[in-house]
């Protein structure tokens, strides 16, 4: 997903399992790009959700009140018991899982574009093959105190809101640059960094005529062996995987925003026809695509 205004970032929490309306909703913000939402629900949700990729963005979640969940990286668990509050954890571009919560929540979700934060990690002073990584959750007074005066903005500083979170934003991926980037494989050795996020963005802007697994390689200068072993490594899933899901969640928002015939939104997505869509819509999502569409107009 790469956030381009309200209605992409409405999608991906509706996605993600969250309620509207939001709390706040803040961005894209116009230097910086980067985006905020903050939602709330008093009752839990024992459905697990799909976490989707953003490959355009890093993503920080913070939570706000202690949150009982479970979390899922590849199927395999990677949390599962209480989240205090002021905890947050960091999401890399390409990143998608899946979560259950099993009480209330109140989650700020923050998303960095990937070329904010390549700008701040190129100018680092550290070892140039560096990069923010996933994270489990972490407390940090200075990320909870700069998100904080974001939610704040408008009070504080009423018309200006927008221009106040730009400046904390460049403040905040400042911070994260010097104080959590990682060192990374190197090029030669793997699918990580800089290279990673070109695949995904490649992705991204190809979804109506998908690459080939030979197309992906070739970027990258690999076998189609290695690329797979290497981009399942990062990813967390298969290239196939990836791609697949791409085209799903972007025809989800073409199916709840538009009035486009179910046909044409397979074609725009790269399926072949409305019956391949439509078997690979309900293997993923449990539900036909017209059973969906009718249930994001319900009231």
């Amino acid at each position: 997903m790469q956030v381009q205004n309200a209605a992409d970032l409405e999608h991906w929490l509706r996605q993600s399992g969250a309620t509207l309306p939001l709390r706040a909703c803040v961005g894209p913000l116009p230097s910086s790009g980067a985006a905020l939402v903050r939602w709330r629900s008093e009752e839990p949700d024992h459905t697990i959700r799909t976490l989707s990729a953003h490959p355009g963005s890093y993503r920080l979640a913070l939570i706000m009140e202690p949150l009982e969940t479970r979390i899922w990286q590849d199927n395999t668990p990677i949390w599962g018991g209480t989240v205090a509050a002021g905890r947050f954890r960091l999401c890399p571009p390409g990143e998608s899982g899946k979560w259950s919560r099993l009480g209330a929540c109140d989650i700020v979700n923050l998303f960095l574009p990937v070329a904010l934060m390549d700008q701040m990690l190129l100018r680092a002073d550290a070892a140039p093959d560096v990069a923010l990584t996933a994270s489990s959750f972490m407390r940090d007074g200075v990320v909870l105190e700069l998100v904080g005066k974001m939610l704040d903005a408008r009070m504080l500083a009423g018309p200006r809101a927008d221009l106040m979170c730009d400046h904390l934003v460049f403040v905040l991926a400042c911070y994260l640059a010097e104080h959590y980037a990682k060192p990374v494989r190197t090029a030669a050795e793997g699918l990580s960094g800089p290279r990673l996020r070109c695949v995904l963005r490649h992705i991204d802007h190809h979804l109506h005529a998908p690459p080939s697994n030979a197309e992906l390689a070739a970027l990258c200068g690999m076998s189609q062996a290695h690329f797979s072993r290497e981009f399942h490594r990062a990813a967390g899933v298969s290239p196939h995987r990836y791609i697949l899901d791409c085209r799903l969640e972007h025809a989800c928002a073409a199916l709840s925003d538009g009035d486009g015939r179910i046909v044409d939104i397979a074609l725009d997505h790269g399926f072949v026809s409305a019956s391949h869509f439509s078997r690979a819509f309900t293997a993923r999502y449990g539900v036909s695509p017209v059973a969906y569409r009718n249930s994001q107009r319900c009231p």
